[in-house]
């Protein structure tokens, strides 16, 4: 049997160590090529009516639809979770984003009639708004949700008309692997979608190789990298950089039940999801809430989630297990109680204790920023004015939530919260939502992906004119004597544009 280079990327069971996927990279200078391939196949695609560029879009959702087990077992084994939450986080919402784009894509991206309104008197004419597709779309793809993440977007680009190369996370090879096969099986033109692997040296060549427009979902270091890089070509971007998530706990809202959704959305993932809550802030006493969430994660079960009954599976790897502690320990040393977990788990894999912290000052709360594992930080404030001020202290600003058992007080509260997502008595689950935009505010990225907003960052608007030949034009300026269009603009300014 032959043996890999050592140049290979490799992926790793994170809750056995064995060895999921192996990869080839993509050398750095073919990425161009790619790149340029698919320019050239898009073309034909982008002419092809909606009609045509649907099937090839709806075959592949029932592609994935006919392995969705095993798409839920090779997250699980690859990225740690356990194959229900799979399942029911990753593979529905997926076909569910999919089947939005079939049935819904020819209705948005329709072209659109511009009347001319009280203008008719300018004799200008109506126009047609029609959706051009961008180009080539370059793709930088996550980890943390392989597959949701990865194919909603891709979907979108190819309905809209374009080509797509993506660079699937060096973190989660093998289930790209899965993904562009699945891709290539739906029979899309050849080149259409071009796939480079390979870590951040062939992330740059993407960004180099003359993309009309990046979608990228990751931290937000090395977000504002690809983000920089971009904008020093004028490419423009949607970019999606995690979040801080808040949680604001009305003094009304039900302990027991409020402490039973928190604690899926806070250990959702283990924690390395990017709306995860990861900060209640308690009108009034913080202390029965944390004890209530510390009781509540210290039942949880840790391990392998290829066992029955697991509720929360490995981190992705030691590397991020080991700098979550430093930030739990960060924030214990800013002022926190650990009131449940704290700790790394000894043995194999890259487990950690489900984590609940008392912040006693906002220090510690700022000493968490960005964590991105299994943890969730009580603070008590002493009014709304005061929780609002919390949870939007953060430069992250991605999705948050409001709990009380007076849903109009809850939601006028949500209201004043600067997020992308602001839920009622719910967080997480709605991101799955196949119809709703997702993004953020502030740090947490800028444009949208789902829904029709997401499908339109993949369009620019053109509009398109068109008159009969000859004709009277009273609204262009004339050459020689103009002292009949003169009286007709005061004529028409008089109607539409009287002096107060």
């Amino acid at each position: 049997m032959a043996t890999a280079l050592e140049s290979d990327l490799v992926t790793r069971n994170p809750a056995t160590g064995a060895e999921v996927g192996r990869v080839r990279p993509t050398p750095p200078e073919d990425v161009a090529a790619i790149v340029a391939e698919a320019g050239r196949a898009r073309k034909a695609w982008a002419a092809l009516p909606w009609r045509e560029r649907r099937k090839p879009i709806d075959r592949w959702r029932r592609i994935l639809a006919r392995d969705a087990d095993a798409w839920a077992d090779a997250i699980r084994d690859e990225i740690g979770k356990p194959a229900p939450e799979a399942m029911a986080g990753e593979v529905v919402p997926t076909l569910d984003a999919l089947r939005w784009t079939v049935k819904r894509a020819g209705k948005v991206l329709a072209d659109e009639r511009i009347g001319p309104g009280w203008q008719w008197w300018l004799q200008l004419t109506a126009g047609r708004l029609r959706w051009a597709p961008v180009g080539v779309v370059g793709m930088i793809g996550t980890w943390n949700y392989p597959l949701s993440l990865n194919a909603a977007p891709i979907a979108q680009a190819l309905a809209a008309g374009c080509g797509v190369v993506w660079k699937p996370s060096e973190r989660a090879v093998a289930v790209g692997e899965r993904l562009q096969a699945s891709l290539d099986e739906a029979g899309f033109p050849a080149g259409l979608v071009g796939v480079a692997r390979g870590g951040p040296d062939v992330g740059a060549a993407l960004l180099e190789a003359g993309v009309d427009k990046l979608v990228f979902t990751g931290g937000v270091t090395t977000g504002r990298d690809a983000l920089q890089a971009a904008a020093a070509r004028g490419t423009p971007a949607v970019a999606e950089l995690s979040g801080y998530d808040p949680a604001i706990i009305l003094p009304d809202a039900p302990l027991a039940a409020t402490v039973r959704a928190l604690l899926w959305g806070a250990f959702v993932g283990c924690g390395q999801t990017c709306i995860a809550v990861k900060r209640a802030l308690v009108v009034g006493d913080p202390e029965p809430w944390a004890r209530a969430l510390a009781e509540a994660a210290g039942r949880l079960t840790v391990g392998d989630p290829s066992l029955p009954r697991v509720d929360v599976g490995p981190m992705i790897d030691a590397r991020a297990r080991d700098g979550f502690d430093a930030m739990i320990r960060a924030a214990v040393a800013a002022g926190a109680e650990v009131m449940a977990g704290g700790r790394p788990i000894d043995g194999d894999g890259s487990f950690y204790e489900p984590t609940v912290l008392l912040a006693r000052t906002v220090e510690s709360e700022r000493a968490l920023e960005g964590a991105f594992g299994p943890v969730v930080l009580v603070r008590g404030v002493a009014d709304v004015d005061e929780a609002v001020a919390a949870a939007d202290s953060s430069r992250l600003a991605l999705a948050a939530s409001v709990w009380g058992a007076d849903r109009r007080a809850a939601r006028d509260v949500a209201r004043r919260v600067t997020a992308g997502m602001v839920c009622v008595n719910e967080a997480v689950t709605p991101a799955a939502s196949a119809a709703a935009p997702f993004g953020g505010f502030k740090a947490s990225g800028f444009g949208r992906t789902h829904g029709a907003l997401g499908l339109r960052e993949f369009v620019a608007p053109q509009v398109l004119f068109t008159r009969r030949a000859g004709g009277f034009r009273p609204h262009l300026f004339p050459y020689g004597d103009g002292r009949l269009v003169a009286w007709f603009l005061r004529f028409y300014r008089s109607l539409f544009h009287p002096r107060a």
